[in-house]
């Protein structure tokens, strides 16, 4: 782990996400990249007008990134920081700067957090980012403080693809990086007996986590995500792992309302990562 991408607004949210990026960094030894992008303004007839807006709008937030990221070098001396203003869609912003400065992982705060309104709207940059992103994606509550990760919980199901994509590989290297213990929980419909197959996905995990501090647990319940919440309410959690997988448009549908009820009500960090 070298390179931690902090997406920052200035927001109390966004300050409160570099503060845990920076626990982070500095168990993991990593550098900080600060990264502030601004929407694409709208079109005008009034063009000068419009582009000394923009650049007086760039003027501004450069000077507050260095100045935020001079604070940092104080605080924390051994880290590397450095900064970026961008004008754009942010989505694809942070994907080619995911590419360009070999970023290893990305921190950012939640906007809405426990909030109906924001869950059935847009949602927040973090969990569109989520979705698609090459990267692990760290999702931070508002006012969580960092603590090391000791205890991570891994969200997986009894889905054969498993053999076939990389999540499982990623989940054992994050829980290795953080040098953690490793809850696997299968969540299953209320009264679902496992058949022959979902045995035989889960003896084919057992074997990958074989040297892997890990328990595996299933979980029954009406609606995954009150399952996995319930869970982490319950347990000594640090982190929660969401496998964003490739499948059909209705598995789509189903795993993007768990991963939006987590990000946005888990009281704890959500780690998304791409499967």
């Amino acid at each position: 782990m070298k390179t931690i991408l902090v997406p920052v607004d200035f927001s109390e949210t966004s300050d409160n996400a570099l503060e845990y990026a920076l626990g982070l960094a500095n168990y993991l030894t990593a550098n900080i990249i600060l990264l502030h992008v601004d929407a694409l303004p709208l079109v005008n007839n009034e063009f000068q007008d419009l582009s000394a807006a923009v650049q007086k709008s760039k003027e501004a937030y450069v000077e507050l990134l260095s100045k935020k990221a001079d604070a940092i070098k104080i605080d924390h001396p051994t880290r590397n920081v450095d900064y970026y203003y961008e004008v754009g869609n942010f989505q694809s912003i942070v994907n080619s700067l995911v590419f360009e400065k070999a970023i290893d992982i990305i921190v950012m705060g939640i906007s809405g957090h426990g909030k109906k309104l924001s869950k059935v709207i847009l949602g927040s940059n973090a969990v569109n980012l989520s979705r698609e992103c090459e990267v692990p994606v760290i999702i931070v509550p508002p006012h969580y403080k960092y603590r090391r990760i000791k205890n991570i919980a891994y969200a997986s199901q009894y889905d054969e693809s498993v053999k076939e994509t990389t999540g499982l590989i990623k989940v054992k290297h994050l829980n290795t990086l953080f040098d953690s213990t490793l809850n696997v929980l299968h969540v299953l419909p209320d009264n679902h007996m496992i058949n022959q197959s979902e045995a035989e996905t889960d003896l084919y995990i057992e074997q990958k986590l074989e040297n892997t501090k890990h328990r595996t647990y299933n979980l029954w319940a009406a609606k995954a995500s009150e399952a996995l919440l319930e869970f982490i309410n319950n347990h000594d959690i640090d982190a929660v792992i969401v496998e964003q997988k490739k499948h059909s448009i209705f598995y789509k549908i189903f795993h993007q309302s768990t991963t939006n009820e987590l990000a946005f009500n888990s009281p704890i960090p959500v780690l998304s990562i791409k499967g």
